[in-house]
């Protein structure tokens, strides 16, 4: 038996009192060492009044103050390359991973020991372990290798860890080159992308007159992370590739995944959103509202707040990560595992969130609803004022080869049905247009469909009608 194997079969046979009692154990002696080697963790405690003979249940983790990312580069700034809350000794630094950046704040600075680094590849092993990779395996890498993120080292370690044979073509290959690789080789099992990439990959594949059921009938399963999806996209994923389509949820400060779907992959049985569950021997996932801190009940949405349990260096306790999740109850994967479940295919960004007209609209919503249409092939939005002073939304779409070819009449039903799905899911009339595919971006990774084209802090005060 395959030690993931072991610990899955184990951690899943725990009550959830038990998983509890174990968390709070670890938790316990987290906060202990940090107190001890982390000036900037001792100071915001001691500043707290919060000791460790307070922390007696899990729900007095709620004594200890959140952290921000502000407050980490802060830390760092002053205290040059990692900051105080590095908790480990600089020697004992094995590898350096950063955030992408990609919130414009800056990138957080993480220093990682040789275990964190065993951790890092056990984090992605052990999601993909779940979803069917087995050793001897050969797995698709398509997200790029290497560079100074979690997630450009993570998975190499995570297919060394699994015994499968990784061909890491993210960042280094033409999608075509990609697909030329996957036929010399022919068996393919495994596929790691993130959400834009595989519906990418699975276009140009159609664009080539590929058959993916038949050119890669070994294939088990597809594997996506970063960004949200229709349900009907998923279906549509699986029937077309003839594989069971996964997720999971991970991050920097988690130092790979902390939580996946089960086995039964995104789609449940009765064809809606299987939940992701939490790996929470190893994290403290809390989904909080964002405005009062408070948790939110099961089926609402929040922020996630995360808290290491077992990385040494850069631990994060109670991160506030800006993600907002939807909480689900630990019954709803229907697998009698005791873990803490969020909503598959639906986590967005707080910090995406554009006010327009009075409403909030998460960029992930517009995704769903477009993408709904098997029809559509790319699109891209923006939000601009137009000399009149109002604001106006603009929903560039590119469809699909086949679709693109009807006659106008269809076409513009199509564009009718996308314009009636955004205005449902967001309360907001956009405005949607055909352009053709190739003047729209073919995403490598994690894409960036949306551009607020309004002057400087108009989107948090817009009352435009």
């Amino acid at each position: 038996m395959h030690a993931s194997s072991a610990i899955i079969a184990q951690m899943g046979a725990v009550s959830r009192d038990e998983m509890q009692a174990l968390q709070l154990a670890k938790l316990r002696c987290q906060i202990e060492r940090l107190h001890a080697t982390s000036g900037f963790y001792r100071e915001r405690w001691d500043r707290a009044g919060v000791r460790l003979d307070d922390i007696r249940s899990l729900a007095d983790l709620r004594r200890i103050p959140t952290i921000t990312k502000a407050d980490c580069l802060a830390d760092q700034n002053e205290h040059q390359p990692f900051g105080r809350r590095l908790g480990i000794a600089r020697e004992d630094v094995a590898l350096v991973c950063m955030t992408g950046g990609t919130s414009g704040q800056g990138q957080e600075v993480y220093g990682r020991s040789q275990r964190d680094l065993v951790m890092q590849g056990y984090f992605h092993q052990l999601p993909w372990h779940i979803a069917g990779l087995r050793q001897g395996d050969v797995g698709l890498n398509c997200v790029p290798s290497g560079g100074l993120t979690t997630g450009g080292w993570g998975p190499t370690e995570g297919f060394r860890a699994a015994g499968a044979l990784p061909l890491t073509v993210g960042g280094t290959m033409s999608t075509d080159a990609k697909i030329d690789l996957m036929c010399r080789f022919g068996e393919i099992h495994f596929i790691y992308a993130s959400t834009n990439y595989l519906h990418t990959l699975t276009e140009a594949l159609r664009r080539r007159g590929l058959d993916p059921r038949e050119h890669f009938p070994t294939m088990k399963s597809l594997f996506i992370a970063a960004e949200g999806y229709p349900v009907e996209w998923a279906q549509t994923i699986q029937e077309v590739w003839g594989a069971t389509l996964h997720e999971g949820y991970g991050s920097t400060q988690g130092a790979g995944f902390i939580c996946s779907t089960s086995e039964q992959g995104v789609v449940s049985a009765d064809g809606g959103r299987a939940p992701m569950q939490c790996f929470d021997w190893h994290v403290i996932v809390e989904v909080l509202d964002p405005d009062t801190d408070e948790p939110v009940k099961e089926g609402e949405f929040g922020e996630i707040v995360l808290t290491n349990l077992d990385i040494e260096g850069s631990a994060v306790i109670r991160f506030r990560t800006r993600d907002r999740v939807r909480l689900l109850p630990q019954a709803s994967a229907n697998n009698g595992r005791a873990w803490t479940c969020i909503e598959s295919g639906t986590i967005g960004r707080y910090d995406d969130m554009m006010k327009i007209r009075g409403n909030n609209v998460w960029p992930s919503a517009v995704d769903l609803a477009v993408f709904a249409h098997h029809e559509v092939a790319e699109y891209v939005g923006s939000v601009f004022v137009d000399e009149k002073g109002r604001t106006e939304v603009m929903v560039k779409v590119g469809l699909k080869p086949e679709h693109a070819e009807r006659d106008e009449a269809e076409r513009e039903a199509v564009l009718l049905r996308v314009q009636t799905a955004i205005k449902e899911r967001t309360n907001v009339q956009m405005k949607v247009r055909e352009v053709p595919r190739d003047e729209l971006p073919f995403f490598e990774n994690k894409a960036r469909r949306w551009k607020d084209e309004r002057p400087a802090g108009y989107q948090f005060s817009d009352k435009t009608s």
